[in-house]
């Protein structure tokens, strides 16, 4: 008769969970935390200006909405610098400044890039003859 035996296996299910809140992952988190604070104090310097019930709303609204956009657009699920670099794509396009052009940018002297101007080869050490 064969006894069965159990086998454990490492899974790290920890390691390939996200943490989120509301669809924001990660550290993106922390960008609707802030928007949510900025709403709230945007009411207050609204509801000193007797605005509607809706304008109050709209005015709250306003950075968690924009903030919303930005990550599930920009940041979520894209490459790591995607907003950057999609930022510098369209200043570049929208001004037709070459920024990053080769004319603007300074050419590097390093040591082992330049050309060797003496290309004979040193006199051999008195060391090297007594071998």
């Amino acid at each position: 008769m064969e006894e069965s035996k159990v086998r454990f296996h490492e899974t790290n299910e920890g390691r390939e969970t996200s943490q989120g809140f509301a669809g924001f992952e990660g550290n993106n988190v922390l960008l609707l935390l802030v928007s949510v604070g900025i709403s709230l104090v945007l009411s207050q310097g609204v509801d000193n200006l007797n605005f509607p019930f809706w304008g109050n709303i709209l005015v709250m609204a306003f950075p968690i909405v924009v903030v919303s956009a930005y990550v599930f657009g920009l940041k979520q699920g894209k490459p790591h610098s995607y907003d950057i670099e999609l930022a510098e794509w369209l200043i570049i396009k929208l001004t037709g400044i070459n920024y990053f052009s080769p004319r603007q940018v300074e050419q590097l002297k390093l040591p082992w890039t330049e050309t060797v101007k003496n290309s004979t080869p040193p006199p051999p050490t008195p060391d090297a003859k007594n071998r």
